[in-house]
């Protein structure tokens, strides 16, 4: 069984063999957006909600994200066999789309650019573990979401603000980081999103905050679990914070100095949206 599998212009290549141009946008401006999708039972789970995530990613930055909907998931299938699970083992799918060639070392649209998806796109096949673990957070003083960015409706290739502020709460010997935008709202994490129960209610940032719009969280609106609100970044004991994304669910046991009391089964929660 192989632990991962690459695809790249029309070919199957060992991950480490994918390889991109110099000139390529996505490498040289992280101009570029992917989504990240989970295997289980052998199957892309909420693959069309994923596909949809990215064509809205192309539109609101005006990519032009020209996918067949049909070969994509055809390659995809084919990945999944290749990788050849087991029925209790899980993978993931990255699919990664970029705006193309650069002919210059402006950040210049080139009207010529190549808009054959075969070329700007390239997917990475993996098997997985998903993280269930508690962490602790800190909320990060040095960055903040802008709720009003393009940027931040879509999932790119540029990870440098949560890299900072995932550095930032090592640096303080916490696990990861909180994100409050420039209102100092409640937002997201580095790298997902929140899920707060209080009051017996369970509720989430609101999509005004800057947060991107997760697929779980989308999943758990829909079945009426959640719902948004603005959040101010003030905890209780008591609280259940939870991190959650496409391929992991964590609960939250400490912010800063607040401690939460309450225990969770976070996959128990995960697998929940995933039926």
């Amino acid at each position: 069984m192989k632990q991962s599998i690459g695809w790249q212009k029309n070919k199957w290549l060992d991950i480490e063999d994918i390889y991109i141009s110099a000139n390529d946008r996505g490498l040289k401006f992280g101009d570029g957006i992917f989504e990240t999708i989970l295997i289980k039972n052998n199957n892309a789970v909420l693959i069309d909600e994923h596909i949809q995530r990215l064509e809205n990613s192309g539109r609101v930055l005006n990519m032009n994200v020209n996918i067949n909907k049909s070969h994509l998931k055809d390659i995809i299938n084919l990945g999944i066999t290749q990788l050849s699970l087991k029925n209790n083992q899980l993978g993931s799918i990255r699919i990664n789309y970029s705006r193309g060639l650069n002919n210059d070392r402006t950040i210049r649209i080139n009207n010529d650019q190549q808009k054959d998806y075969n070329h700007n796109l390239w997917i990475e096949f993996y098997v997985i573990k998903p993280n269930f673990s508690p962490i602790s957070t800190f909320i990060s003083q040095a960055e903040k979401r802008n709720q009003y960015s393009l940027i931040n409706q879509c999932k790119t290739f540029s990870y440098n603000q949560s890299i900072q502020v995932l550095i930032e709460a090592n640096k303080k010997l916490f696990d990861d980081c909180l994100m409050l935008n420039t209102a100092n709202e409640l937002c997201c994490g580095s790298t997902f999103n929140i899920l707060l129960k209080r009051n017996n209610r369970w509720i989430t940032p609101r999509k005004e905050s800057g947060c991107l719009q997760g697929i779980m969280v989308k999943k758990a609106i829909k079945l009426k679990i959640i719902k948004e609100e603005f959040i101010l970044p003030k905890f209780y004991n008591d609280d259940i914070l939870i991190a959650i994304n496409s391929l992991s669910c964590r609960q939250i046991n400490r912010v800063n100095d607040i401690e939460f009391i309450t225990t969770f089964d976070p996959k128990y929660f995960w697998e929940l949206l995933y039926k």
